[in-house]
């Protein structure tokens, strides 16, 4: 179900009040289930509304119009929104730092003194809210029905599956089959016998399928006792890392986390370097697209350990060393300490993407005027990571402060470390160019092999 908010910024009468003012024309079909009361009382929405931090404002085109609907990770509520763009100055607004009042005279000074009723105001408030895109108590609760849900399970369920990819195996299967089939023949000298470690993209599956296909096709028949999955995690995270001890389930079954590696791993993590809980694991994307390739690809059952990697910017943009950061060298020495002692198969992959550039990702500049710049960028990380040189990627982007929105950096530089000295082949490197929101996304895939 969506609500679709029109336009308000008109002085014609309201359908609600029969007063000239705010108008929102509701003009999708409503559930009839769908209850006008608000979730909380009308005295908790006046408390200084405020958006939540962990949507993502996505533009599109309903009806031929330019609206504005919201992305949200954790699906909370059936009841979907989209409002028109011109209520973007309403929504930047709703900072926690207006009250309503504030958001009245705010709106009526953009629209030269024009009657703006509280009342409309406080509708729209509730709505928001009804769909889950306010940071409220109610908001706040099912949050943390959800968090102690997913923390007391014991697996990770595959929540893109059928969105993203096939969740029936068989048909999955096909679909993979079919990727490869279209691709050329693998040479067979190409193809090298001690890999050790696997950079592929996040983006969806259904936009890189072939990249994904064309890179762990390369593993065909391998046997591996552990693959450490490097992610990135696209939400706030407290913490450097995020190590999971779940098993991840997927269509093609469970994949068991090696506990004895997780476990010791978090042991010997320091003050600070690791997320209060593994929440963020819940519908992440960059592990989870990983794993059904392996499955397909590998010879056998293997474990795994899921690391989510959070942000770095606190080093780019206050221009600190990372590597000097002992977070995230008791990070690469425990996981090499526990690596040789394992005495196991081991296989590094880290799911990342490469440059966000365009209107969608915030530049004020389509992606076709950006990405020439953004591509010779990625190219420069990805030469720099083929000849073993994590420092210079590290340096290379505080000096870029970042400006091409890499998504990926953290496992990059993570897998960089725990990689040197090995091989490494570019095997791709592609742009999704999403002329709809004048956006681009770059991204890439690797093979890392033990030098002779």
């Amino acid at each position: 179900m969506t609500i679709i908010i029109d336009h308000p910024f008109h002085h014609h009468t309201s359908t609600r009040t029969g007063n000239p003012g705010l108008h929102f024309s509701f003009i999708a079909i409503i559930d009839e289930t769908y209850s006008k009361e608000p979730v909380f009382s009308r005295k908790e929405i006046m408390q200084k509304p405020v958006l939540r931090s962990d949507i993502q404002p996505v533009t599109t085109l309903v009806n031929g119009r330019r609206m504005i609907t919201f992305h949200d990770p954790y699906q909370l509520t059936d009841k979907k929104i989209a409002i028109d763009m011109h209520l973007l100055p309403l929504l930047q607004l709703l900072d926690g730092r207006h009250d309503l009042r504030d958001i009245q005279m705010g709106l009526m000074k953009r629209q030269d003194g024009r009657i703006v009723y509280l009342s409309e105001i406080e509708s729209l408030i509730e709505q928001l809210d009804q769909a889950c895109i306010l940071n409220s108590e109610s908001f706040q609760r099912k949050m943390y029905r959800l968090r102690a849900e997913f923390i007391s399970s014991e697996n990770r369920l595959p929540v893109h599956a059928g969105k993203s990819y096939m969740s029936e195996p068989e048909a999955l299967s096909r679909f993979i089959q079919n990727v490869e089939n279209n691709l050329k023949p693998l040479n067979a000298e190409n193809i090298q016998d001690s890999i050790t470690g696997i950079l592929a993209p996040h983006i969806d599956i259904n936009i890189a399928g072939s990249t994904y296909v064309d890179t762990y096709r390369h593993l065909k028949g391998k046997h591996y006792d552990l693959v450490i999955i490097l992610g990135v995690n696209h939400q706030n995270q407290d913490g450097l890392y995020s190590v999971s001890e779940k098993n991840y389930i997927t269509p093609f079954g469970e994949i068991q986390t090696d506990r004895t590696f997780t476990t010791e791993l978090k042991r010997k993590m320091p003050e600070g370097a690791l997320s209060s809980d593994d929440f963020g694991h819940k519908t992440e994307h960059s592990i989870e697209f990983q794993t059904i390739f392996l499955q397909y690809f590998l010879k056998g059952p293997f474990e795994m350990a899921p690391i989510l990697c959070g942000s770095v910017h606190e080093f780019i943009f206050r221009r600190k060393n990372l590597f000097a950061d002992h977070r995230f060298l008791e990070m690469v020495h425990g996981m090499e300490t526990l690596i040789r002692e394992s005495k196991s198969r081991v296989l590094i992959v880290a799911g990342v993407d490469l440059s966000h550039v365009g209107l969608k990702f915030g530049d004020s500049l389509p992606a076709s005027s950006i990405l020439p710049r953004a591509r010779s960028n990625d190219r420069t990380i990805l030469s720099m990571l083929a000849k073993d040189e994590p420092e210079k990627i590290l340096h290379h982007a505080i000096e870029t402060q970042d400006q091409y929105h890499i998504c990926g950096l953290p496992a990059i530089l993570l897998l960089a470390r725990l990689l040197r000295k090995n091989r490494a082949d570019i095997i791709q490197f592609e742009t999704y160019d999403e002329q709809a929101t004048q956006s681009a996304v770059n991204y890439a895939s690797m093979i890392f092999s033990a030098s002779p």
